[in-house]
C-alpha cells in the first residue's frame, strides 16, 4: 500500500468539490482505497487530499493521466497539483 499526499488551490471550494466526488470511480480504477480532503483553516481553496492506494505504479498512472488532467481542469484546479508519493513509518494509537 502507498499513500499519496496532493496540495493544490482551487478557484472555488464548492466548485471543485462535486467534480472531486465524482471522480471516486476513476481513484477506483486506478486503486484508490479511499482519500480524504481538507481544506487549509484559514484558506479554504488551499486543498490538501491523503488518499491510499493499492499499488504505487497505478496511483502514479493515475496522476499522468488524461482523465485526471481533464478532472482538474473542470474543477478548477490552478496549476499542476503537488503530488508526493509517502510510505508508512509508524502507525501509533492515540
Amino acid at each position: 500500500m502507498i499513500y499519496v499526499l496532493v496540495r493544490f488551490t482551487v478557484e472555488d471550494l464548492t466548485k471543485w468539490k462535486p467534480v472531486f466526488e465524482e471522480a471516486a470511480s476513476l481513484r477506483k480504477n486506478f486503486g484508490s482505497m479511499g482519500v480524504r480532503a481538507f481544506s487549509k483553516a484559514d484558506s479554504p481553496n488551499e486543498v490538501t487530499i491523503l488518499g491510499e492506494y493499492a499499488d504505487k505504479d497505478k496511483a502514479m498512472q493515475l496522476f499522468q493521466s488524461q482523465e485526471f488532467r481533464e478532472a482538474t481542469q473542470r474543477a478548477g484546479v490552478k496549476g499542476p497539483p503537488e503530488v508526493t508519493f509517502l510510505d508508512e513509518v509508524v502507525n501509533l494509537p492515540a
